[in-house]
């Protein structure tokens, strides 16, 4: 089925099969040609989320005629489709497009797939106007009444309260396992808005077993403990969220007795929680947006030490590698495509690790992708 299927599985015998069972409403709708983007995009994310064919022509009861015809192969078709997406609708909405080739012809079958947004209401025309889908055969989507407004905007707050709750609790949990007066390091992903459990419980359970990891059930998802990561505990909740954090162990210079923290160690649990949250995302089908966020807690008057970083560094002046605050917070947002992607996967670790470097009193080193790449390659973090 359209709906759920990998893009990369999907047939033209799927879409004959998709159009003969479906017509027009709530979560279907379908074009002959390119058009309405914006409204039909922003009318599925602000509903039920929904799947819009390009390329099917229907009659009178919005049933679609066959044969199906598709649309010229064109290059830049999704480019196209997406650039009206995000330039066409506040918030932007990123749907998931599929070309699928028309048997027999030049022509393609364009398939966009939207999910129901957390971020509603998405609005068009300059912000101006919102739509909604209420399933009339004639016109699947009208402008949203005020109410309808209210409701969407309360979910996007009462999710940041579900997010709070939930990290609230975790954090109480990792106290009996992690000395918070020792430096630490926290790594979490989550969705931008969670706002219902996206996964059971159980397959939860399944996804994290890890070898050496002492694997436990608690409320709403599953714990790990991993001593041998230096005393590493991790949550999974139903809700989405992967959370890590790990005691961060000193060594000593002899000389003037400072205590210095291993920049690799930064890259390996920012690399570690990436990992875990890309094979859970994949295994809950989710394609919204989320958001990564790296804390490093009791870390006043702490050097940072790594000879890579260090020599990368101009000579004159020299600078102490010390920081000057007890707690650094690093994050960004991106969608899940972006883990699946060497390329954007490195560039996100690097924009994290660089947020907890700048609190080091260090720039951006140039061989940053260098040590990013070791560390990741290192601990088999890397896509294929």
């Amino acid at each position: 089925m359209l709906f759920t299927k990998p893009k990369n599985e999907i047939t033209f015998a799927d879409i004959e099969g998709f159009c003969q069972e479906f017509g027009e409403g709530v979560r279907v709708e379908y074009k002959r040609e390119i058009k309405h983007i914006p409204k039909i995009v922003s009318s599925f994310a602000n509903t039920h989320g929904g799947v819009f064919v390009i390329g099917a022509e229907t009659d009178e009861q919005n049933k679609v005629k066959f044969p199906i015809q598709g649309i010229s192969k064109k290059p830049g078709i999704e480019e196209q489709i997406q650039q009206s997406a995000l330039t066409g609708i506040y918030p932007a909405v990123m749907p998931e497009i599929i070309c699928v080739d028309v048997p027999d012809s030049d022509n393609v079958v364009v398939i966009i797939r939207v999910d129901e947004s957390v971020h509603a209401p998405h609005a068009i025309q300059n912000s101006t106007r919102a739509y909604m889908r209420v399933g009339s055969i004639t016109q699947p989507y009208e402008l949203a009444d005020m109410d309808r407004l209210a409701y969407m905007f309360k979910r996007r707050e009462d999710s940041q309260a579900i997010t709070r709750q939930i990290l609230d609790r975790i954090e109480e949990k990792t106290e009996d396992f992690c000395d918070t007066d020792m430096p630490n390091l926290t790594v979490i992903a989550a969705p931008v808005f969670p706002y219902r459990p996206m996964i059971s419980t159980e397959g939860i359970y399944g996804l994290a077993r890890i070898p050496d990891a002492n694997l436990r059930r608690v409320a709403g998802g599953v714990r790990l403990l991993m001593k041998g990561r230096d005393y590493e505990y991790s949550e999974l909740n139903e809700y989405g969220i992967v959370y890590c954090r790990a005691q961060l162990f000193q060594e000593t210079c002899r000389h003037t007795g400072k205590q210095f923290l291993d920049f690799e160690k930064f890259l390996e649990q920012i690399g570690w929680l990436i990992w875990n949250a890309k094979r859970f995302y994949d295994k809950c089908e989710y394609m919204g947006n989320i958001e990564f966020k790296v804390q490093l807690r009791q870390v006043r008057d702490k050097n940072l030490k790594n000879p890579e970083i260090l020599r990368s560094l101009p000579r004159e002046p020299p600078r102490p590698l010390e920081c000057a605050d007890s707690e650094v917070l690093a994050s960004i947002q991106c969608l899940p495509l972006y883990l699946t992607s060497r390329e954007q996967l490195i560039g996100i670790v690097e924009e994290l690790a660089f947020g907890l470097l700048w609190a080091f009193n260090v720039g951006r080193p140039e061989n940053i992708k260098g040590l990013i790449l070791s560390a990741l390659r290192y601990n088999n973090l890397l896509p294929n």
